[in-house]
């Protein structure tokens, strides 16, 4: 028996269909490295297969965000043919989490696809830039000043200079950093350092850092002054004892309960990495740059990065307090940072979730969790 009218109806949709070219598909999946785009998802794609030496195993999809057809999922009428089979609506995803967003229009909207979509790409180029080795070193994240993060590579560290190549610029630009070094002179001593994520450890510049080319690659000599001292873990002066479970102080045998030394550290930690740059009042140069990273960099791979050697400049680089005019660094025991991970973000809270590993003298090794506070996204 045949079903003219239903086959028909079939070669209707079909042919009404915006499908990518099969380049489109092999870009998407290129600037996917082949890896599912799906948040959290790791899973590869391709691989080879056991039937001839140069057989492979591809289980990826180059999904549409905006559906191909009427009828699909998040199907846009106002589309010209053109966008809907163009890459940039398409998603590389594995076959598991091509069906589900396929089923579920309310949870996987246009905009999530897109945000899923960027925030994978740019984790596969920053995996390209940032996990390269030279010859002369690791690729690392640097910061010069306040205003300059590069990433390169540390060729020399002295007692009193360093040597930085100096690759891409995520924060700032070539004349950025011209004018901090013409401006040197006149910006504040703690706006004045050099910091590495490699090293979780940083020094004030002694004088300007010397530019200079060779063979087109930008080399920093950094001149430095010795490492700051830190005090040990035990010697943090004490203060008002805040409840991990209310945020509020206490009382304790009818007192404000209080603390000191190593039970006070984690306190201390999170105090100051919770003053944003700009907002102490008496010192607008003072405090974290959290928020700005968070707003600029949020979803992709620079995040951690950036944060972390924000609480390398607070462990390393002096400052001079304003009340006391005694010279510290914020961070005043931490001697390295080793690892830092942002984790979730409450904004209606205005809290941000971090996880911190720091050598801290006195203690050692210390790992801790916490909520730092964010100004009002």
């Amino acid at each position: 028996m045949s079903y003219p009218f239903k086959r028909r109806g079939i070669m209707e949709v079909m042919a009404a269909r915006d499908d990518f070219s099969e380049p489109t598909k092999q870009f998407l999946a290129f600037r996917a490295s082949h890896t599912c785009s799906f948040s959290g998802c790791t899973q590869h794609t391709i691989g080879p297969s056991d039937e001839s030496p140069i057989a492979y195993t591809n289980i990826g999809e180059a999904a549409h965000i905006c559906a191909a057809a009427p009828g699909g999922r998040r199907y846009v009428a106002e589309m010209a043919p053109e966008e809907r089979k163009h890459i940039n609506n398409g998603i590389w995803l594995c076959a598991t989490h091509a069906r589900l967003v396929d089923r579920d229009e309310s949870t996987y909207t246009i905009d999530e696809l897109r945000r899923m979509k960027e925030a994978h790409e740019a984790v596969c180029a920053a995996r390209v830039r940032l996990r390269q080795t030279g010859a002369a070193g690791s690729i690392d994240m640097i910061a010069l000043g306040p205003d300059i993060v590069c990433t390169g590579e540390q060729l020399e560290l002295g007692q009193s200079k360093w040597v930085l190549k100096l690759s891409h610029f995520v924060v700032g630009s070539f004349n950025g950093l011209a004018s901090f070094i013409d401006s040197f002179d006149r910006i504040p001593s703690s706006d004045r350092f050099v910091c590495l994520n490699s090293l979780g450890d940083g020094r004030l510049l002694s004088t300007a850092p010397v530019l200079r080319r060779e063979d087109g690659a930008l080399y920093a000599d950094c001149p430095v002054a010795p490492n700051y001292p830190r005090i040990a873990a035990q010697e943090l002066c004490g203060r008002m004892a805040i409840s991990e479970e209310t945020g509020d102080t206490y009382l304790e045998n009818g007192n404000i309960a209080r603390v000191s030394g190593v039970k006070s550290f984690p306190q201390m930690v999170k105090s100051v990495l919770s003053i944003q740059r700009g907002e102490f009042l008496m010192d607008p140069h003072y405090g974290v740059r959290f928020a700005e990273y968070l707003e600029a960099f949020r979803g992709t791979p620079w995040l951690d990065e950036l944060l972390k050697l924000d609480v390398v400049r607070q462990a390393s680089i002096p400052y001079q307090g304003v009340a006391n005019q005694k010279e510290h660094t914020p961070l005043n025991c931490v001697e390295r940072v080793i690892t830092l991970k942002a984790g979730e973000e409450n904004a209606t809270a205005r809290l941000l979730g971090i996880e911190l590993e720091l050598e801290v003298k006195g203690m050692g090794c210390w790992t801790g969790k916490m909520s730092v506070h964010l100004p009002r996204l």
